[in-house]
């Protein structure tokens, strides 16, 4: 089980609330898992990661943009491509429903993104957010 800590705290609260509910929603589906339940749990992990790609990746967009985020080109990228990768996780699930190892492709899709995206490209924005925050404090 994972669990919010400095390795993936950016020090936005908006991103670390999100952080933080990303994690609980990896959490029940391993729980699932865990307990024979991972294919009935698959739609709830699907329908949470479209919300997420939807409403939390935009808001960030939102202040990469105004904050002018030096990076937003390859930050930017990565969102889109896991809105690509979920897109065609979707799109299977759609066609076959969840097989046995579809839990775990959900799984390691979300481990993914909070060890690769989470954990280093949005620490990057926190501490380029925080500095231009203070230095609009001091200005």
């Amino acid at each position: 089980m994972a669990s919010f800590g400095e390795e993936f705290c950016c020090g936005i609260a908006f991103m670390d609330n999100g952080t933080k509910k990303f994690i609980s929603e990896l959490n029940k589906l391993s729980h699932a898992m865990k307990t024979g339940e991972g294919r009935q749990h698959v739609v709830f992990a699907l329908d949470y990661l479209a919300e997420y790609t939807e409403k939390h990746l935009k808001d960030e967009e939102k202040v990469m943009i105004k904050y002018r985020f030096h990076d937003i080109e390859n930050h930017a990228v990565q969102h889109d491509e896991l809105r690509t990768e979920l897109s065609k996780v979707i799109g299977e699930y759609a066609k076959r429903g969840a097989d046995h190892a579809f839990p775990l492709l959900i799984q390691r899709l979300m481990a993914d993104w909070l060890s690769r995206h989470i954990s280093k490209s949005d620490k990057i924005l926190g501490d380029y957010f925080i500095a231009m925050v203070n230095k609009s404090k001091t200005s």
